[in-house]
């Protein structure tokens, strides 16, 4: 079954069957998550690391579900609504990259098994200051049945010039960013990535000049 002409989900119709213990611990290899948009011939979209990380955070997730004994084991459709809802948080994620990106150089690499770190360079030339900010995203054990859960964990740094308090940098994005990503129908009560580091940076900047005219 497929999602969004995105990722397939293949799995074993006798998951849904009463089963013993030991077939319990055998569900993991009945049961998997592949990423296809970057192989349909119309408007193909190349994995990226922060769709990868999803993947396998829905894919350890989803296999996690069908661990529970057979009285609590998920049908079919709470299944695929685990997934897609799932998905859109990491269609979300993609979506605050991209438009980081095309305000700040911003890098998304993998830092271990349940997280990844995305990295935006901001740079301020009047103050020929440049600064970092770091958004770890990391998997938390959910429920059972529901979306994935990831973490927003911001973080910042100066990396050269102007003596900034850093401290109140991670605050600022801890007060803007910080808790669990939202899927795409959670948009609005979560300010875009990419509009609260372009308020940082116009803080900064203001801060800088004004300092400079003391």
């Amino acid at each position: 079954m497929s999602y969004r002409r995105e990722i397939e989900l293949v799995f074993d119709t006798a998951l849904f069957q009463e089963r013993d213990e030991q077939e319990q611990q055998q569900q993991d290899s009945r049961i998997d998550l592949w990423y296809l948009a970057d192989k349909r011939e119309l408007s193909p979209l190349p994995a990226t690391p922060e769709k990868d990380f999803f993947l396998q955070c829905i894919r350890d997730h989803v296999r996690g579900m069908m661990m529970a004994p057979s009285s609590s084991a998920p049908r079919v459709s709470r299944l695929l609504s685990t997934v897609s809802a799932s998905w859109d948080k990491a269609n979300a994620v993609a979506r605050h990259v991209r438009l980081l990106n095309l305000s700040f150089p911003t890098s998304v690499a993998k830092t271990s098994d349940a997280s990844i770190a995305i990295r935006s360079s901001v740079l301020l030339v009047p103050l020929q200051t440049r600064a970092e900010v770091v958004l770890t995203l990391q998997s938390v054990p959910g429920v059972a049945g529901e979306a994935v859960e990831v973490a927003v964990m911001p973080d910042a740094r100066v990396v050269y010039g102007e003596p900034f308090n850093v401290v109140k940098m991670k605050d600022f994005l801890d007060t803007k960013l910080g808790g669990c990503v939202l899927g795409m129908a959670g948009d609005g009560k979560q300010q875009s990535w990419s509009d609260v580091v372009s308020e940082l940076h116009r803080r900064l900047l203001a801060r800088g000049l004004k300092a400079r005219q003391k």
